[in-house]
């Protein structure tokens, strides 16, 4: 081959190139046009769109889930005493199906369970498959709107430390004093 021939080669193939991230740019373009344009609405058509229900939920489902609203980052009155020791039994992880405007959204969370007298939270893990299945009920009766919100988790944790308390029989003396939710994931 010839010089020419060969410096002939590199620019055809240099412009290949070019040619190649020109169309690729102009496709990004044209994506993000077209996506800014059509995006939430078709999200919304989806039911998977972010709109001014999902992220305030109304005051009457929150109101559903508590009775009084304490404030968010103090342990509960009587409850939660950090001087005592703590002893801790593991729910575990539960995933839940829930409807939500035609769709079906999913909470995924891990639970712990926290309480002061040693002997008792060992009668506790005995206990863990009743509390799983009485929590995978209960879950299944909230509304995803209302979990979805740092202040629905919240209500949902107070409301879980209550069923929790319920479906192993606790008493003023004996009982689970605090839910961790250890992991916490909404889609």
């Amino acid at each position: 081959m010839s010089e020419e021939e060969v410096a002939g080669e590199n620019e055809k193939s240099g412009g290949s190139v070019v040619k190649i991230a020109v169309v690729g740019v102009l496709s990004l373009l044209i994506g993000y046009g077209a996506g800014a344009v059509t995006g939430q609405p078709l999200l919304a058509a989806l039911g998977m769109g972010v709109d001014s229900s999902d992220a305030t939920p109304d005051v009457a489902d929150a109101s559903d889930m508590q009775e009084v609203d304490p404030p968010l980052f103090e342990p509960m009155a009587g409850v939660f005493a950090p001087d005592k020791k703590r002893f801790y039994a593991e729910v575990g992880e539960l995933l839940i199906a829930m409807p939500h405007r035609g769709a079906t959204r999913h909470l995924q969370l891990t639970v712990q369970l926290v309480g002061h007298e040693e002997k008792y939270m060992k009668s506790v893990e005995n206990d863990v498959p009743a509390i799983r299945n009485g929590l995978l009920i209960f879950f299944n009766q909230q509304e995803f709107e209302v979990v979805n919100t740092y202040e629905g988790r919240e209500m949902l944790r107070r409301k879980t430390l209550q069923r929790v308390n319920e479906i192993i029989g606790a008493t003023g003396e004996e009982r689970v004093a605090d839910v961790y939710f250890t992991a916490y994931i909404t889609q």
